[in-house]
């Protein structure tokens, strides 16, 4: 006959082969074994409202706002939403949704200081000469460093954002002044010495084609005002000349004086003869 223990122990064992048979059968994504039976897990999105029994199956209810649950699961909660807060140095990278989280990312100058991206930290500043270049850590996150630029490249500029920038190509031009790594190449077309000399000349040729034309419209604008000052002069004059008149007797054979002409002498031309004194 067999002990209460030894016969407790095999009912206990018994119950879990049988437990593990029935689990053998759910698949383990979205069910689970209770009861003899596969349980339903919730869907992504939703929480356990009721567990399962017996009778029944497990009752789910989808996530409230600002929560989320991304997986199978048999929870009776959901998962709240990250915050990403201005004063930490975080700006939204992604909305979350009742399967996913919010995604923050740091703002524009500053990175995160591990994979969870939990604290952000002021970029570097780089001088000219060097430029920003990402360097990938462990646990899948990035650090910006500063790197003097390569050859072909170059920085200008104080900044804890931009990389060095590639030299420009000059293309058909040629390159006057060869870049570095604070200076950018210069391109343009050399002048041959010939043409050089040609254009000064033709430089200096005008500036005195120039001069003498500004020189003789001067002269002519001169002496046309001393033109129309002298002409002016004249006209007065004949003007004066034609208004003042001096008298003028006319005698007879006998000493008789026949007429006298005045300064206005308003009267007819014909002659009228003075009765003698």
């Amino acid at each position: 006959m067999m002990c209460p223990r030894a016969l407790f122990c095999c009912i206990l064992l018994l119950f879990q082969c049988c437990q593990l048979v029935s689990s053998s059968k759910c698949n383990p994504e979205n069910q689970y074994a209770k009861f003899d039976k596969c349980c339903q897990k919730c869907s992504p999105g939703m929480y356990v409202s009721r567990e399962c029994t017996v009778a029944k199956n497990t009752e789910c209810q989808h996530c409230g706002p600002d929560r989320y649950q991304s997986q199978w699961n048999t929870l009776q909660h959901c998962q709240m939403h990250k915050i990403c807060t201005s004063n930490g140095g975080f700006v939204v990278e992604k909305i979350g949704t009742s399967t996913s989280d919010t995604v923050c990312q740091c703002q524009v100058g500053k990175h995160c200081v591990n994979k969870d991206c939990e604290i952000c930290e002021v970029n570097r500043v780089c001088e000219p000469g060097y430029g920003v270049v990402h360097r990938a850590e462990s646990g899948n996150f990035t650090v910006p460093v500063c790197e003097m630029c390569e050859a072909g490249y170059y920085s200008n500029v104080s900044s804890n954002l931009e990389p060095c920038r590639k030299w420009s190509d000059c293309g058909s031009l040629q390159m006057l002044v060869n870049g570095t790594t604070t200076k950018d190449v210069q391109c343009g077309t050399l002048e041959s010495p010939r043409k050089v000399v040609l254009v000064v000349i033709i430089a200096l040729l005008s500036a005195v084609l120039t001069a003498i034309v500004l020189s003789f419209a001067i002269y002519s604008a001169h002496n046309q005002e001393n033109r129309t000052k002298i002409r002016g002069t004249i006209t007065r004059l004949v003007k004066c000349s034609r208004k003042t008149q001096y008298p003028v007797q006319e005698l007879t054979e006998n000493g008789n004086i026949v007429a006298t002409a005045g300064e206005e002498d308003k009267s007819p031309d014909v002659m009228t003869e003075l009765l003698p004194v």
